[in-house]
């Protein structure tokens, strides 16, 4: 596991020199004591007032023993001091207590997440996943090995964390246990699979998606727990060849499941087991008229497809409709089916 260097609060940096300084003052009060015999408060202040380098007068004359005591307390108590004062200028001028606050926070926000998902690599497939759940609102928690990622990220205020995303610790700090879903996108195709493996045995509710650079992992993905594979290679091609083929029709879903300046989007809405929409036909639902937003197919609780719901189409327990609408028009759906 990769340790975040914001992690660490930074005064722990002056831990050694603090240990020195209370070891030098303690063998000093306790030296002035045996060797001068002078009482507790009259040590306590020489020590101060060496330390300090006031130059006061010394208490009581001191003997050469003494003077070799005072000697030790000047080099190594006023050497360890300056060293923590200037270990202390050092991480202010570097704003590392503002770079701890500021994890401290992230990391309030991500154990305060619910329901979001989890992006495990941020390479060029990562980043347009991030665009994609940014654009339509959907809460994320990206996780990177790459120290770079911090400086891309922290200013967006994006949740991250930089580690190893196959690390069971890491996972969990990224709330895999309260997560919804999970996209491996790694530019590795082992990295994804030990992903996918860690992710399924922490939390066997997950919903995975993981991308294959090869044909032959895709397999392997699947067996690790994956429930839906990606071949960038193989969409890609698919996208162009209906780019020749079929153009018109390219840029309409483009427009429609990419954004852009058209509000329009697709998206699936599953119907709570207590929805009042239940046992109700389309036309009865008044689901266009209410919402504004237009049912293009429903899934069934079987997992079959209704691809042509009619206005007499009935809703059920345990269905997912997919709908094509507007932001707004999508949410006053959601609040319809409630």
């Amino acid at each position: 596991m990769m340790v975040r260097s914001a992690d660490v609060n930074p005064f722990k940096r002056l831990i050694p020199a603090g240990t020195i300084l209370l070891i030098v003052i303690a063998v000093g009060i306790t030296g002035f004591v045996v060797i001068e015999h002078w009482t507790l408060l009259e040590s306590a202040y020489m020590m101060i007032i060496t330390l300090t380098t006031i130059g006061f007068q010394e208490v009581h004359p001191l003997s050469n023993a003494g003077r070799i005591l005072t000697m030790f307390i000047a080099v190594a108590g006023v050497g360890s001091a300056l060293y923590a004062a200037g270990q202390t200028v050092e991480i202010i001028v570097e704003g590392e207590i503002i770079g701890y606050r500021t994890r401290r926070k992230m990391d309030k926000r991500i154990m305060e997440m619910r329901n979001h998902y989890l992006i495990c690599g941020f390479g060029r497939v990562g980043h347009q996943v991030a665009a994609d759940f940014k654009a339509a609102k959907i809460a994320y928690v990206v996780i990177d090995s790459k120290p770079e990622t911090v400086s891309e990220l922290e200013p967006q205020g994006v949740p991250h964390l930089i580690g190893d995303a196959t690390s069971d610790a890491i996972l969990e700090e990224a709330g895999i246990h309260r997560a919804r879903g999970l996209v491996a996108c790694s530019d590795s195709d082992v990295a994804n699979v030990y992903v996918t493996l860690s992710a399924r045995a922490l939390n066997p509710k997950l919903y995975i998606v993981a991308r294959a650079g090869r044909q032959e992992t895709e397999n392997k993905l699947k067996m690790a727990g994956a429930n839906r594979v990606i071949s960038p290679y193989f969409i890609s091609g698919r996208r162009m060849a209906a780019m020749v083929t079929r153009p018109v029709t390219s840029d309409f879903l483009d427009m429609v499941t990419h954004g852009g300046e058209l509000e329009f989007r697709l998206h699936e809405i599953p119907v709570p087991d207590n929805s009042s929409l239940i046992n109700k036909s389309l036309s009865d639902a008044e689901i266009r008229a209410k919402s504004g937003a237009l049912v293009l197919a429903i899934q069934n609780a079987d997992g079959s497809f209704n691809l042509q719901p009619r206005a007499s189409s009935i809703i059920s327990k345990g269905d997912t409709v997919v709908v094509i609408g507007t932001q707004e028009q999508i949410e006053m759906l959601e609040k319809i089916l409630v």
